[in-house]
């Protein structure tokens, strides 16, 4: 199981994205409210849901990608939205009005829908059109009382949205999947070698509500070498076969209430063309003399004339009930990104710099793990590079600095999370007194 993975659910995930969510199925760039996250989406018919507030004030949003508006006006798009939605008598139009995103006059429309024995609704449309005959549509839902709340939020919201042209997405897309596939090809043990020979230490801290600066909540350790798979476990390939070998060790103490402590020792290999890859994982949450184990196991085997796609087999277990849980299987598909080079991405991509990266890996801030496509896009700064990775269509971003050796120096997650790169002794000092070193 990946440290992070626990960090990220420990941590309720990221609620907010750091910079404009772009939905690349739809064709949409947009900054979203604070506390807000995406919390579903959908390729065809291209759309994704909004979630936001709390209680009373919570709000819904829905983006839709029209394919085709028979020629009507974003007015019309607005007016045939609320037609379908009002009832008689009930429901009242409070705003209708041309409205301008970016530079791109779309339609608003805002009403009011009085519900017997429950609080009034607002429900809003916004209408934009794009080329092609097409048409983004977002449509609202809230309480009056949230609307009032989180009106000006929601409308500053709507107007960052900008449509991306979908050939130019198209052909972002492809690009980064040509340059993963490329840089994937020319796996070797001499591309590899910056990655090889590693050793950092992590330091984890969370800012927490108006604290002005962050508390530790954990630590890791993370070293690579050349090794064979033959030190994690057995597979159908050459046992003795050598390879990039990752070993990882953190513990992370996310709620300084309960003080449950998550321990994580992991082991990934790759073999160097990185076609075959394995890693075991073994978590123990404990308190006191109190604990449960996990343990997961990942299997890639190597293609064969009568297996050229293999899948990813994830094996689980519940070593405290002696428990085999449903073992997971993803299927592969090129270009894929190989969990263990995820730990050690920095020093591998420092050389080349490519801008963006497109590539299918194994997504592990859900449960259970699944495949997903990672986009990456890097950036030079004044001592190094930055990745900014997001996972599908998530609103999630992880941006991760570098120096301009691909060393672990800054990243940042969400919720307030933040990993810097450090010093084993700076690490003993803050957990050694607290009996967690």
């Amino acid at each position: 199981m990946n440290p992070l993975r626990l960090l990220s659910i420990a941590l309720f995930s990221s609620t907010v994205a750091a910079a404009p969510y772009k939905n690349m199925n739809i064709g949409i760039e947009i900054t979203l409210p604070s506390e807000s996250k995406v919390v579903a989406t959908s390729s065809e018919p291209p759309s994704c849901m909004v979630q936001g507030g709390v209680g009373q004030s919570s709000w819904h949003m829905k983006i839709d990608r029209v394919l085709d508006t028979n020629e009507k006006t974003p007015q019309e798009l607005t007016l045939m939205a609320y037609e379908r939605q009002k009832d008689e008598d009930k429901t009242k139009i409070v705003d209708d009005r041309a409205i301008t995103c970016g530079n791109i006059e779309g339609w608003w429309m805002r009403t009011t829908l009085y519900i017997k024995e429950a609080q009034e609704s607002t429900l809003c449309w916004l209408a934009l059109p794009v080329h092609g005959n097409q048409a983004i549509i977002a449509s609202i839902l809230t309480t009056t009382e949230g609307w009032q709340k989180t009106g000006p939020a929601i409308m500053a919201s709507l107007q960052s949205l900008v449509p991306l042209d979908p050939a130019m997405v198209l052909t972002q897309r492809i690009v980064g999947l040509d340059t993963a596939s490329t840089l994937l090809s020319d796996l070797t043990q001499e591309s590899l070698s910056p990655s090889i020979g590693q050793s950092n230490w992590r330091q984890i801290q969370q800012y927490q509500g108006e604290q002005v600066r962050p508390i530790d909540i954990g630590y890791a350790h993370i070293t690579s070498r050349i090794g064979t798979i033959s030190e994690i476990g057995t597979s159908s390939g050459n046992q003795e076969e050598k390879g990039l070998l990752v070993e990882v060790r953190s513990r992370i103490v996310p709620n300084q209430e309960t003080k449950i402590v998550t321990d994580t020792v992991g082991y990934y290999w790759m073999s160097f063309d990185g076609k075959e890859e394995m890693w075991s994982s073994t978590t123990t949450r404990w308190k006191g003399k109190i604990k449960t184990v996990e343990k997961e196991t990942g299997i890639r085997n190597r293609p064969t004339l009568g297996e050229p796609n293999p899948k990813l087999l994830i094996l689980r277990q519940d070593l405290t009930s002696n428990r085999q849980l449903s073992p997971v299987e993803a299927k592969i598909t090129s270009p894929w990104l190989p969990k263990t080079l995820t730990w050690v991405i920095g020093p591998w991509l420092s050389k080349s710099r490519p801008t963006h990266l497109s590539w299918r890996t194994l997504n592990d801030y859900v449960d259970p793990p699944a495949q997903s496509m990672r986009n990456d896009e890097l950036k030079a700064t004044d001592i190094g590079f930055t990745i900014t990775t997001r996972m599908g269509d998530s609103d999630a971003l992880v941006v991760t600095h570098y120096d301009s050796e691909g060393h672990f120096l800054r990243r940042t997650l969400g919720n307030g999370a933040v990993i810097f790169g450090t010093n084993e002794k700076t690490l003993r000092t803050i957990w050694e007194p607290k009996g967690l070193w």
